[in-house]
């Protein structure tokens, strides 16, 4: 398997042996943590998004000018 990092593979044995599960295993479960992470993170970033639209005030425009 080549990552293009021999300290990742060292790791990713490591990691297969300690839990006593396959290398690809390890790697599924990293990748699955990983996207579950970014759609959270773009999950709230979604409902943040909504939530500023909702706070946005014409007269804001008017306090900047003072």
């Amino acid at each position: 398997m080549d990552l293009g990092d021999p300290r990742l593979l060292r790791l990713l044995k490591r990691e297969a042996e300690e839990s006593g599960i396959s290398m690809k295993d390890v790697l599924v479960n990293a990748l699955g943590g990983y996207f579950a992470h970014r759609l959270e993170t773009r999950a709230l970033a979604k409902a943040a998004e909504a939530v500023f639209s909702d706070w946005e005030d014409p007269l804001d425009s008017d306090y900047d000018k003072l």
